[in-house]
C-alpha cells in the first residue's frame, strides 16, 4: 500500500496511535520527514535541570522516507519514536536508550496491537524510495606475467600516480584503463595505491567486454 507522505499523514497517525496506545497523554510534537540513510527515525528533544531535576521539553520526532516502506513499516517507525516520547515526557527512567523499560513497552504494543516494532532495522536490506543515478567506476585492469588477473577501481585523482608505477611494475603483462557503471565495482574501495581484486580469467574476460575502453 502507497502512503502520500505528508506531515498531515504523521499528524494523523500520531493521533490515532496516541488515542490506541498511550490514552492520548501525548502532545503533538514537531513531526517532519527526513532523507536519513542509517536510522528510519528520530525522536528528539531538548532538556533543562530544574531543582535537580532533568526537564525535557521541545520534543520532535522525524520518520525518513528514503526508503520503500510499506504503511504499516512506516507506522511502526513511528510507534518507535512514540514510545522514545513517551518515556522522555512522562520521565521514565530507564537502564539504555533502548532499555528494560523500552523494550518492555514495545513487547507489549507489538503483542497486543500485533504490530512488528523492533530495536532497530537493517537498512542495507531496503530498497531508496527513487532510482539512485548509476555510478562511474574508473577501473584499471591487470593482467600479470605470471597469469593472474586483477580488476582494481581506482581513484579518479590517484590515476596519473598509479599511472607512474605501472610504468615502474615489470611483472605486468599488459593492462588498460575502462570506464564502469557496472554494480560488480560497489563493493570494491576505490584506491590510490596499485592493488586490486584477484579474480579468474572467465570473470576478467567477461567484465572487460562490459566496460568502455578508455585511450
Amino acid at each position: 500500500m502507497n502512503t502520500e507522505l505528508t506531515v498531515d499523514y504523521l499528524r494523523q497517525a500520531f493521533e490515532h496511535y496516541n488515542d490506541l496506545i498511550f490514552d492520548g497523554k501525548l502532545p503533538v510534537p514537531k513531526l517532519k520527514w527526513s532523507r536519513a540513510k542509517t536510522r528510519l527515525g528520530q525522536m528528539a528533544c531538548k532538556r533543562k535541570m530544574s531543582w535537580g531535576c532533568t526537564k525535557f521539553y521541545d520534543f520532535s520526532i522525524s520518520v525518513s522516507n528514503y526508503y520503500k516502506l510499506t504503511t504499516e513499516q512506516i507506522d511502526d517507525v513511528l510507534i518507535h519514536e512514540m514510545i522514545h516520547y513517551s518515556i522522555a515526557y512522562t520521565g521514565l527512567k530507564d537502564t539504555s536508550s533502548h532499555g528494560i523499560v523500552f523494550r518492555g513497552m514495545m513487547d507489549k504494543i507489538n503483542h497486543t496491537f500485533g504490530r512488528h516494532i523492533t530495536i532497530s532495522v537493517r537498512t542495507r536490506n531496503l530498497q531508496p524510495r527513487t532510482t539512485q543515478q548509476p555510478k562511474d567506476y574508473l577501473i584499471l585492469a591487470l593482467e600479470m606475467k605470471d597469469g593472474k588477473y586483477f580488476l582494481s577501481s581506482v581513484n579518479p585523482s590517484a590515476a596519473g600516480k598509479l599511472a607512474i608505477s605501472l610504468a615502474r611494475t615489470r611483472e605486468i603483462a599488459h593492462y588498460a584503463w575502462y570506464h564502469s557503471q557496472d554494480e560488480y565495482f560497489h563493493s570494491m574501495p576505490r584506491v590510490r595505491s596499485l592493488r586490486g581484486r584477484q579474480v579468474s580469467k572467465e570473470v576478467y574476460t567477461t567484465m572487460i567486454e562490459r566496460m568502455k575502453l578508455l585511450r
